[in-house]
């Protein structure tokens, strides 16, 4: 037996017989259909159903289309209502609009069209919902953190441990909080979004990889509390650079900031965590990235490989590091910058896991010129020789 699993749902709202079951065939072979023949009806199946999107007449015994729709918009705010009317006056289809409407189509329709049509709003109506289920999700994580930092000030006291922890949850939070910004400038513009459907729905995607970003943090800090050890196992260290810098986009974009790859070869293997390193280049690239000028400031990233070495070189144009500062950059909570904007940790912490790497990581800096961070590994094929 075959069955057909989380098809699009659509709800038709029509007190004719004949324009009813004409959507219902039309829209049989692609959809869930549900009809019902007045508004009363619509509003029981919308709650019931929850369509992706609903087809209703405005001309309607009872409750006219006009009452259905105010009525649909305080039951569910986001579902598309394609309003229909064999009547094509100009203010019925303003006053559908101005209630809510998404679209407004005459009869008798054209097949091909309210296919189309029908298709755009599904795709419009399953991103919004995803788009509200990672609001949901990103407000309880939210609460949670709070709760969470809340917590790890008071245990700070007790134990380094609890303030790296809450800022290596920083970083991804504030990456996540960048794509928020940007989703909610996307969704402040008109309400024609059928054009962004890719732009946004790649913003959500990167909102859910580091929600779960932050999870995988606080399962390695709760490792590492344990073990007092990371785990290192084989890795391609191209990929985590290109995922760190990937992070890095929306902290480069307020400042239109250029960030330049140059990574040799496509595989660079190393002995590591890719959790840790991922989030020792973040610190590294969010530093770069908060010292760089607000115009023309460029961040460029290379490795490479040889037969004992990988080096990673992190570059940047900014205002550089005075030389009074550079011999303490690496001592824990040591910052010149104000409490709200950083802790001091962010070296620090990314020094300790290039050397739990087995590492090496330098800084060169020139006051008002820029910096030049260094970072040394062993390759994959060094360490598999020294443990054999």
């Amino acid at each position: 037996m075959t069955t057909t699993i989380n098809r699009p749902r659509v709800l038709v709202i029509d007190d004719e017989l004949g324009p009813r079951e004409s959507l219902r065939i039309l829209l049989k072979p692609h959809y869930e259909v549900f009809c019902a023949d007045s508004v009363k009806q619509g509003l029981a199946l919308l709650q019931e159903k929850e369509p992706d999107v609903v087809v209703s007449d405005i001309r309607m015994p009872d409750q006219n289309g006009i009452e259905g729709l105010e009525r649909i918009r305080e039951i569910d705010a986001l579902v598309p209502v394609i309003m229909l009317t064999g009547y094509g006056a100009l203010e019925t289809a303003q006053a559908a609009i101005r209630h809510g409407a998404s679209d407004y189509m005459k009869k008798p329709f054209d097949a091909k069209d309210m296919l189309e049509n029908i298709q755009r709003h599904v795709e419009q109506s399953q991103l919004a919902r995803r788009r509200e289920r990672s609001r949901l999700m990103l407000e309880e994580l939210n609460q949670k953190l709070e709760a969470e930092i809340e917590q790890k000030r008071e245990m700070a006291a007790m134990g380094q441990a609890s303030a790296e922890l809450v800022h290596d949850l920083r970083n991804p939070m504030t990456v996540v909080l960048g794509y928020v910004q940007l989703l909610a400038e996307d969704l402040r513009s008109d309400h024609s979004t059928l054009n962004r459907l890719p732009q946004t729905a790649e913003y959500i995607e990167t909102i859910e990889q580091h929600v779960h970003r932050c999870k995988d943090l606080t399962e390695t800090w709760l490792d590492i509390s344990r073990t007092h050890r990371i785990t290192l196992k084989p890795l391609n260290l191209c990929t985590v650079i290109e995922q760190a810098l990937d992070d890095s986009r929306p902290l480069a974009l307020p400042k239109n900031a250029e960030i330049k790859r140059h990574v040799a070869g496509p595989a660079m293997g190393i002995l590591g965590h890719a959790v840790q390193l991922r989030q020792a280049l973040n610190n590294l690239f969010a530093n770069a990235i908060d010292a760089l000028p607000n115009e023309g400031g460029e961040l460029s990233v290379s490795a490479q490989e040889t037969d004992d070495t990988v080096t990673i070189r992190i570059k940047d144009n900014g205002e550089g590091i005075s030389p009074e500062r550079l011999p303490h950059i690496f001592t824990a909570f040591y910052t010149s910058k104000s409490p709200d904007k950083g802790t001091g940790l962010g070296l620090f912490i990314s020094k300790k896991i290039i050397e739990h790497h087995r590492g090496r990581l330098t800084i060169d800096s020139t006051l008002g010129q820029g910096t030049c961070i260094t970072i040394t590994l062993p390759p994959l094929s060094a360490t598999s020789q020294n443990q054999t």
